[in-house]
Parts: C-alpha cells; structure tokens; sequence
C-alpha cells in the first residue's frame, strides 16, 4: 500500500514516472519467482496476481523494490540483486508524459538528437557514446541493422505496444557481445492477459499527425496469443529548415508507418514452453538532402520506403534447478532511396543461441550458452558478410547485503581477430533506501559495414575493432540515484581523409549522471534527472552533439480521482554539431492532460514546446514549434 496516498489513487497508471520501476506482467513475475514448479501453479498464480494487483504500485518512493529485469545476464533476474546501472520505463511512464518515439522516452536517461521529426534520423547517447554503441534489442532480439551507420533504425519503431524499456548502461560485451559497448536497451512489449483483451487507441494533432492503434489478445492456462497494429500519418512540416523561419516557407516532408505485431505461446507440457513472434514495419519517409553547392536545400524531394521483417521462436524446458532455452532470431530490413545514392540498402541478421540458466541457489544464478550469428549487407552492388561464433557465460549471486557479478565471452569472428570480453560488478546494501554500486566492462566493437564498403568515399578492409573499458560507480539513497562514469575508446573509427579509419589514442567519457523523484504528496509528483557530461577526443577536442549538461525534469499534479495533469521540460547545454554551429542552451517544455473517464475509456489532451521556443537539435534541421494533440484509449 501507498503512504501517504489515499485507496481511490491506487488505479493512477501513471505514477511511475522517471524511476526504475514497474511490476511486471503477473507471468513474468510467476515465471521468476516459481520458475521451476508446474505449469498449472504459475498458471494459477498468475490469474490471482492479475485480479488481485493494482495496475501499478505506489509507495512513497513510487519504487518498488522486486523488479524483474533481464537485459543484465539474459535471464530473469529481481532488480534488487544486480549490480548493472539500469533503468526500467514503463508505459505507465510512457502514458502519462505522452511519449510516441524511443527517442522521446529515453531523453531523461540519455543524451537525444533527431533531424527533424518522424521518420528522420535520430540519435541516442547513451552515456556520450553514439547510437551504434548501444545494443537495441525487441523481446531480446537484435534491431541493430548491418547497413546502417546508427546500429539499429530507431526512428521507424512505434511504442503503442511496449510494456517496458529496459536500459542498462556500461559496458556489455562480455553479456551481448560487439554491440553493447556502450550498454543495451531492451523493449518489451505487452503480453496477453487471462481470458480475452482489446484495446484501441486514436490521437489527431499538428502538421496533419494521425495515430490509430488496435490490439486484441487471449489467453488460458496453457497457451496465450497477442495481435497488435499501429498506423501513423504525419504530413509535414520540412525536415530541414532554417533557425527561427517560418516553416510556412518550405514544402512538407510526409511520413507513413504501419506496424503488425504478433507474439503467442504455448505450455507444450508442465516442464515444456514453445513461444514464437513477428513484427512488420511498412514506413515510407520524405527528407531534404544537399543541392549542388553542398548546402541543406528544404525544398529538395527525396523521398525513401523502409520495411523491416523480424521474428523469434523460443523453446523453453525447466528441469530442476535448469532453464534451458534455445532460440532462433531473423532480422531483414530494405530500405530503398529513390532520388538520392546509395539507392537500396538491404541488412540481414540472423541468429541461434542456447543457454542454460542455473539456479544453484536462492539468489545465485549461472547462465552458460553459446551462439553463432550471420550478419549480411548489401549496399546497391556491394555486398559483405559477418560471422560470429560465441561461448558465453555469466554468474549472479548474492551474499546476504553483498551482490556479485562476473560475466566472461570470447567471440569468434570470420574477419577479425577473436576478442574475449568480462564485466565484473558489486553492491553493497547497508540497509533498504541506502547501497552503492561498482561495475568494470571490457568491451569493443566491431566496424559497420557502411564503414569498410563506405558509398561516399574509399573503402577500406582494415578496419579493425575499436577496444573499450568502462566504469560506472553509483550510490542509490531513497529517492535519489548518483553514478559517476568513465568511458574509453581505443582505436575509434572516424572519418578522415574521405574514408573511415581507426585513429590512435583514447577517446573519453566522462561525466555525472543525477536522478531524483518523489511522491510529494497525495497530489504531487514530482521528479528530476541531470548529467554532466566530458566527451573528448584524443586531441582533447569535445565531441560534438553532446551538450556538457542537461536538466529534465517532471511534474503530476492529482486534483481529482480521474484527472492527471502532468508537465515535463528540459534544459540542453551548450553543445556543437559537427559544421560547429552552437545547437545548445534552450528550454522546452510540454504538458498533458490525462481523464480518465471510467475503467474502460481516457481521453487526453497535450502540448508539445508550450513556450513556442525557437531551437533547433542539429543545425538545420526543423524541430517543431507549439503544436497541439489530442486523442482517446479504450481497453476492454
């Protein structure tokens, strides 16, 4: 129960905000809890569960303490017993602020660009460390896209059907391999509940933006299926712009995206689970490019479809103190450009892998496993393939107020040297608001193929990996998080001379994260988060698009049962792009109005740049001007 909160608060959704927390899925938590009893018992707990729990819960810190969280070690995991720097979003969280895009959700936890708006390229920074650093997986499989240059195409991923986004920060390599050198963020979508489901959603607002979203799901005490849709339309305004213009001046640059979402599984017998999922993202994007004279023209029609298939079968067996799971992954996204070269760019990724989680005790976990992994590009004519063969294994454990990690892989590679990764972690809890932290990771990452078979300039085969070593040391004391980083590259791959090449010396990162939130009281929420950050080369020149700080902050004010009334802003520090114009110093704020009419039906309002402020992420690029929303949800 809540203190200092009222029963008739208890159904408020959205009262998880900015803090790692959620309960799960009451399978989820069965499944991590009695992991290794029958079918019919977790089924049974799960159905009391679901009756019996609020939807979220509400504590003076708005902090549960047994969270599950699996992107640490690949295996379900109580977040008290880790000792990884992590974050859950909820979508609870996600409601409340009225968050539509990945970038948006994770702009308290990381640094975000984005030029322009749906559909454009976006940036993510994750403790200053660019897109292609971080591993971005769905349900635990891999988004990163072997033709892109930003790792995974984030800008194209729709939220109407996620659960919860799961980060964790440092480096993961000796957990997920070459792409998790600057963490993971994982995205889990919903999951049937008992019996039959159906929700439906739509929102209007600005510049022609229309969302529809649908699911419907059943599920009983052996099997569960889930079908979800969403479709968006945007039309306008450009993609590129001058600071401060009106966008009147500029032609539209439209976006269309439809997403299908499938997931079921099945208790084959009480030791025995056979799940399977598919996702298809149809989007289709205009953008501005470059004229002749090298400069950003608004009014240039390029135009590009994206489709991206991806899917996931997972065979699951319990026997005793073993979890066994074996799982086969594909990813194949195209993209297709029709004004501008490249013309076509086609990624493909697939991927098996089997472990064996061993609960060799109460709060001791072992997970061993191999993988092998094929990565396949093509960029018009040119085409490469990556192989990578895996052994992994990873230790949890934790001694009364102690929590121990260690975590060891060696890769195999077809055309790098073979690289062997670790991460070592500790925490120490000296009672239940107060505990520090302390994490070591190896990692390194492989390059891109867009960065040895490169369309825009020279080739070159050379490249080699560039090695990183990450620390992160953090305190967690009630409501408030502190953790210290410090990040490292050798070897970095950077453009240079019309080619990318592997440059000598140390890059670093370092820097402050701070977060805070608290129910203030029954009516107020309040919550805030800031980051110092020092990104430097090894000519000791600040990387660019990395502002030194940024502030964010919320505010839920609760005057009635129904109402929520909730304010988010931020303020970007000073911060350069790569022509170096300054893209820093200004504040946003926006504001929602969510009511919630009765069990069934919420309708809501908001507002996105409330002060109309003039900015821009990346010079050049639109970000919008005051623009209003509105829409309704409808769950049965």
């Amino acid at each position: 129960m809540a203190i200092g909160f009222k029963g008739k608060y208890f159904t408020l959704a959205a009262i998880t905000a900015t803090v790692s927390a959620s309960l799960l899925s009451a399978e989820a938590l069965a499944t991590n809890e009695t992991i290794f009893v029958s079918k019919n018992a977790k089924e049974k707990e799960a159905q009391e569960l679901d009756e019996e729990s609020p939807t979220v819960v509400i504590s003076k810190k708005i902090k549960p303490k047994k969270v599950d969280f699996f992107s640490a070690n690949k295996t379900p995991t109580i977040s008290t017993n880790l000792t990884d720097n992590i974050k859950i979003i909820t979508s609870e969280e996600l409601k409340l602020k009225g968050v539509s895009t990945l970038k948006e959700a994770l702009s308290f936890e990381a640094f975000t660009t984005s030029s322009g708006r749906f559909g454009q390229n976006s940036s993510i920074f994750l403790q200053g460390m660019s897109n292609e650093y971080t591993l971005f997986l769905l349900n635990g499989v891999r988004l990163n896209d072997p033709t892109s240059l930003s790792g995974a195409n984030i800008s194209h991923l729709l939220l109407d059907d996620v659960e919860r986004i799961e980060i964790i920060k440092g480096a993961q390599s000796g957990v997920w391999g070459a792409d998790a050198a600057a963490g993971a963020i994982n995205i889990i979508t919903k999951e049937p509940k008992a019996g039959v489901g159906a929700s439906a959603g739509m929102e209007m607002g600005s510049y022609g933006y229309k969302r529809a979203k649908g699911a419907l799901s059943y599920k009983n005490l052996t099997s569960g299926i889930g079908l979800s849709f969403s479709r968006l339309l945007y039309d306008g305004p450009s993609a590129m712009s001058k600071k401060g213009e009106s966008l009147k001046n500029f032609e539209d640059d439209p976006y269309r995206n439809t997403t299908l979402s499938l997931s079921a599984h099945h208790w084959i017998n009480p030791d025995s689970k056979i799940e399977v999922g598919y996702r298809d993202v149809n989007a289709f994007v205009h953008y501005d490019g470059f004229n002749f004279n090298g400069l950003g023209d608004p009014n240039i029609e390029n135009s590009a479809s994206h489709k991206e298939k991806s899917g996931y079968l997972i065979y699951d067996y319990f026997h005793n103190a073993h979890a066994i799971s074996l799982k086969l992954s594909k990813s194949d996204s195209k993209r297709e450009h029709y004004e501008a070269y490249p013309y076509q760019y086609r990624g493909k990724s697939s991927e098996i892998e089997l472990k064996d989680s061993f609960k060799y005790a109460l709060d001791g976990t072992l997970v061993v496993g191999g993988s092998f992994r094929k990565d396949e590009g093509q960029i018009d004519s040119k085409e490469r393939e990556f192989k990578n063969s895996a052994l992994f294994i990873n230790n949890n454990y934790k001694i009364e107020d102690l929590v121990l990690t260690q975590a060891l892989r060696f890769d195999h590679f077809n055309d790098f040297k073979d690289k062997t990764t670790g991460k070592l972690g500790a925490k120490y809890s000296f009672f239940d608001d107060l505990s520090i932290y302390f994490n070591f990771g190896t990692a390194y990452k492989a390059p891109l193929l867009t960065q040895t078979y490169n369309p825009f300039g020279n080739f070159n085969l050379n490249l080699s990996p560039e090695k990183i070593k990450s620390y992160n040391f953090g305190v967690d004391f009630y409501s408030f998080k502190l953790n210290l980083f410090y990040n490292e590259i050798k070897n970095l791959i950077d453009w240079k001379n019309s080619a990318y090449e592997n440059i000598d010396g140390k890059s670093k990162f370092k820097g402050v994260e701070l977060s805070y939130s608290e129910a203030l009281s029954e009516y107020f929420l309040a919550g805030g988060s800031f980051t110092y950050i020092d990104a430097k080369s090894e000519e000791k020149t600040r990387l660019s698009n990395r502002p030194i700080h940024q502030t964010s902050g919320f505010l839920t004010f609760i005057p009635t049962k129904n109402l929520q009334l909730t304010t988010t802003g931020s303020y970007i520090g000073a911060r350069t792009d790569y022509s170096t114009k300054e893209t820093g110093r200004y504040f946003v704020a926006n504001f929602k109005a969510n009511y919630e009419m009765d069990k069934n039906w919420n309708i809501y309002a908001r507002v996105e740049n409330i002060f109309d402020k003039k900015y821009q992420e990346v010079d050049g690029y639109t970000a919008l001007d005051r623009s209003f929303y509105m829409g309704f949800d409808w769950k049965f």
